[in-house]
């Protein structure tokens, strides 16, 4: 009942946990404008391109503005590289060996019609025991992820491989067969890349998620780890700064990651609507829903994002380019079918004005965005895709991206895990008999 459609043919038992999920963008964006609200300045499609030293130790940065090619220096008391896969490049600025291992995890996304799931659901893949998860997301139903090494430049944006589809397909028909899902059914994929800390492993999964800060002739590293803890990481990249900021105030550790929003919407919005915005803008929620022209505080078919939306990022979030504002401020390009193309008028007519765009500059942004979409949020040519279903009944047919020397250990440790959270389950289900 918890999981309908669920193959239940070989499923030896279950447990249920309770768990929380995010939009990494609008977390990333509502800190951002917490912090410039609190003093701090943050800036967009700029590079550190080089490191300033001074008797062997960093004491700045060389930046370029990515959009008109100007450079100019900052110094500062320290210098943090929060910069993830990209770490090792400045790292190796201040002569230290590469210590990351960039590994993708890809993404298939689903209609939530056509695969409907009411809670997340994870299980080990048919293949090589690693942990798949289904789960809704913002509508739309979001299978992942893979786990692979990235051996791509980190300068082009990563997309997904021909075998991660097939991988992904695998892990969905062996779990809902009666679906019968295709390619067809795909609306659209995406790929990230994970910075991780190398110690050597074979099997990529068996490598650790911890994060690690890193004080390296000045430069202060912080890098590894996942977004759950992203405030954990921040503080602890905080008390290794202290050194260089004497006169930081104490740090509250106990206080919450993001500021409180007490003022609340109209109630003309659903609470759901009300909570979703809340949630991803803050306290700009309220000059959002402000901004809004009539009809605006609609959904966008097909999605949970109001058009509200659109022209509250278009007007007010950054956007340098039609792919910021599409695929990151607003996630059209991941919700709605071919990127959004069915609703490029109105959505035209909706953000061109605020973004001070002439038609020519339209024209040309939407081809550019339309071509990203393409290369990095769509599924490959579907005849250089393997087939799934005989990688299920045959497989040694199975892709590299599955690690079969690995598969026999990743499999025991997955069932070593499944094992102990289910006896922490029985034993606090006995306690609290008792």
């Amino acid at each position: 009942m918890l999981a309908p459609r669920l193959n239940v043919q070989d499923l030896a038992g279950a447990f249920h946990y309770f768990d929380a999920q995010t939009d990494d963008a609008r977390l990333v964006l509502r800190v951002l404008r917490e912090a410039v609200a609190a003093g701090g300045t943050a800036v967009n499609y700029i590079s550190a391109i080089d490191l300033i030293r001074e008797e062997g130790q960093v004491v700045g940065v060389q930046l370029r503005d990515e959009t008109t090619g100007a450079t100019t220096a900052v110094r500062a008391k320290i210098v943090i590289s929060a910069t993830g896969a990209w770490a090792d490049e400045l790292r190796q600025k201040v002569d230290q060996e590469p210590r990351l291992r960039p590994l993708r995890g890809s993404h298939l996304i689903f209609p939530q019609w056509r695969f409907p799931l009411a809670q997340a659901v994870s299980f080990n893949h048919p293949l090589d025991g690693r942990f798949v998860f289904i789960f809704p997301w913002d509508g739309v139903t979001l299978v992942g992820t893979t786990d692979v090494d990235h051996s791509d430049s980190l300068d082009e944006e990563p997309h997904i491989t021909p075998g991660e589809v097939a991988y992904l397909m695998a892990a969905v028909e062996s779990r809902y067969p009666s679906l019968a899902l295709t390619l067809d059914d795909v609306l659209a994929t995406f790929a990230g890349v994970r910075p991780v800390i190398n110690t050597g492993k074979a099997d990529p999964s068996a490598e650790s998620r911890d994060h690690v800060v890193w004080l390296e002739n000045g430069l202060l590293t912080v890098t590894g780890g996942k977004l759950t803890t992203f405030r954990l990481i921040a503080l602890d990249a905080l008390k290794a700064a202290r050194a260089a900021l004497p006169d930081m105030p104490k740090i509250d550790e106990d206080a919450p990651a993001l500021n409180e929003v007490t003022e609340d919407l109209p109630d003309i919005l659903p609470e759901a609507v009300r909570r979703r915005l809340i949630g991803r803008y803050g306290v700009d929620a309220a000059a959002l829903v402000a901004a809004a022209q009539p009809g605006e505080l609609g959904t966008i078919p097909n999605t949970n994002v109001l058009w509200a939306e659109l022209r509250w990022a278009a007007r007010s979030e950054g956007v340098v380019h039609l792919d910021d504002l599409l695929l990151r401020r607003v996630r059209l390009g991941l919700l709605l079918p071919q990127g959004g193309v069915a609703l490029k008028e109105r959505i035209q007519a909706l953000c061109q004005v605020e973004l001070g765009w002439d038609a020519e500059r339209w024209n040309a942004e939407w081809q550019l965005y339309r071509k990203r979409w393409e290369a990095n949020y769509s599924l490959p040519p579907r005849d250089v895709i393997p087939d799934w279903r005989t990688m299920l009944h045959k497989p040694e047919t199975t892709p590299v991206l599955v690690n079969k020397r690995g598969r026999g250990q990743t499999a025991i440790a997955a069932g070593l895990l499944g094992t102990a959270v289910a006896l922490i389950v029985l034993y606090l289900g006995l306690r609290k008999r008792l």
